[in-house]
């Protein structure tokens, strides 16, 4: 009962805060950690600790799914090379120089050190991507951004599970830890794609969305458990799942209503988890640790700013030799974009070693540095660059309201030809949409009288044909109908023309 009290509670305070932050535009996941600090400190509630069970079994499938049904599998796929060197290669740089690091500076134990490094690699998006959001990022950015944070939590997590393992054995073996990180990644990976292609096969027998809402909560928990009884990366299984669910599921298996009710359900779920978890930080974050480990933290924060740095601007710039060029602005919010919050509290919580003060303050000091530094001064760094005018802001809503117009439209004709409505209905129906279209069509073409305004939507357009145009040639690569030869030069001058478009 008490425990419940206190959830409310901490609802209570979040929702207050959520609306106090709407009227003074700061960043809410980073309110929610001052106000917990304060929480904290005042010892206004008894303590909550985010145990690893918590955060693995109740936290992170919501979050993970929730990010994964969202994420346009096309999208991810063209900015695979870079999400993945990012969230492998990227990841190991960032522990290995983050360890050897504070080994030789601090003195701390080698495989603890190295702990550390997998402790606070895994980066948190959610305040980064509703900033993205709000100030219209490119979709590929937010995509590189997104994606990286989906993998490097598996990556992370599973180097971290590995080292752990290793400390309590007391034995090193660098060979046996990087043979069981693929299988365990891979592992998540097959799980993933059969308990989703599975839900995806019973969802298209269903028509009721409270059911096959519930489906979709029960596959993102069972993912998890089934993947971590198997000893693999239950992240990578709710990762692999959610991403069929969200492309191939909600796509071919849900009706309108059902898809509303999808994404309305998981907002809401990740409201409430995000709210809990962030206060949760602030308030188990312990100050007068911090204090004692001042001089340890002052030394671990440029350490990781540097790992970042590292494994960020020379993998992308290698990135952009084997895919599309990465603009060196993209690169510089993607490193200081790399905030970490959730994952590396709760690893450090849940640790029971004999030097866990010296590591978990390391840990909380940058977090709160990450969080507070570089979330609030991310935006106005973003903003500076893809701050929205009011003519684009207004595009955007007649581009909006046309095709829900149409998607009307469309939605009309299915149900008259459907039999769910009679023919005179839908006439009317359709004539009211189409005199709206018309009156929207109108302003959309003054809109375009803007020449600034029509070149971004003209570069928008042509990205959109370049790549519709690579899947067409890679398609008819698969099906023999011409060569990998033909292929290569077909794609380069595609990848050509597209990194042309991405300078103007």
């Amino acid at each position: 009962m008490e425990l419940l009290e206190e959830i409310i509670v901490l609802l209570l305070i979040s929702c207050t805060v959520g609306v106090f932050v709407k009227y003074i535009r700061f960043p809410y996941t980073i309110a929610l950690v001052l106000v917990g600090l304060f929480v904290g400190l005042a010892k206004l509630l008894p303590e909550i600790k985010l145990t690893q069970d918590i955060v693995f079994f109740l936290i992170l499938p919501p979050l993970l799914f929730e990010g994964a049904i969202n994420t346009d599998l096309e999208n991810f796929k063209n900015n695979f090379k870079p999400i993945l060197i990012l969230a492998t290669i990227g990841v190991f740089l960032c522990v290995v120089f983050t360890g050897y690091a504070l080994h030789l500076l601090l003195n701390v134990p080698l495989i603890l050190a190295l702990l550390f490094g997998a402790m606070i690699t895994p980066t948190d998006p959610v305040s980064v991507l509703a900033t993205f959001k709000k100030l219209g990022v490119p979709k590929r950015l937010s995509t590189i951004v997104e994606g990286e944070s989906i993998l490097n939590d598996g990556t992370g997590i599973v180097i971290f599970s590995i080292l752990l393992e290793m400390l309590r054995i007391g034995k090193f073996d660098l060979l046996a830890a990087i043979s069981n990180f693929f299988v365990v990644c891979i592992g998540g990976v097959i799980i993933g794609l059969l308990l989703g292609y599975a839900a995806y096969q019973i969802l298209k027998y269903i028509d009721d969305h409270l059911i096959e809402v519930t489906i979709t909560l029960i596959l993102a928990f069972s993912a998890f458990i089934i993947a971590e009884n198997f000893h693999v990366s239950g992240v990578i299984a709710v990762v692999t799942a959610g991403l069929i669910i969200g492309n191939y599921g909600r796509e071919f298996s849900m009706s309108p209503s059902t898809r509303i009710s999808l994404i309305n359900f998981w907002g809401f779920i990740v409201f409430i988890v995000n709210s809990l978890v962030f206060i949760l930080i602030g308030i188990d974050i312990h100050v007068d640790k911090i204090l004692n480990y001042w001089n340890a933290i002052l030394v671990a924060i440029p350490i990781v700013l540097f790992s970042r740095a590292l494994s960020i601007y020379p993998l992308l710039n290698l990135a952009s030799f084997i895919d599309k060029k990465i603009p060196a602005l993209w690169q510089h919010i993607i490193f200081w974009g790399g905030l970490h919050g959730t994952i590396p509290v709760a690893l450090a919580l849940s640790l029971n070693l004999e030097q866990k003060d010296l590591i978990t303050s390391m840990v909380f000091g940058v977090v709160l540095f990450s969080l507070v530094i570089q979330g609030i001064t991310l935006e106005f760094i973003v903003k500076k660059k893809f701050g929205k005018e009011d003519r684009i802001i207004r595009y955007e809503e007649v581009l909006g309201r046309i095709m829900a117009a149409k998607a009307a439209k469309r939605e009309v004709k299915k149900m008259l030809l459907e039999g769910e409505i009679q023919e005179s209905l839908a006439n009317k129906i359709i004539s009211d949409l189409d005199a709206i279209i018309q009156q929207l069509s109108n302003e959309y073409s003054k809109l375009m009288e803007d020449k600034e305004l029509y070149k971004r939507i003209w570069v928008r357009a042509w990205k959109r044909v370049l790549m519709a145009q690579k899947s067409a040639i890679v398609e008819s690569c698969i099906k023999g109908l011409i060569s990998e030869h033909v292929l290569d030069k077909l794609t380069s001058e595609i990848d050509e023309e597209l990194t042309k478009l991405e300078d103007m």
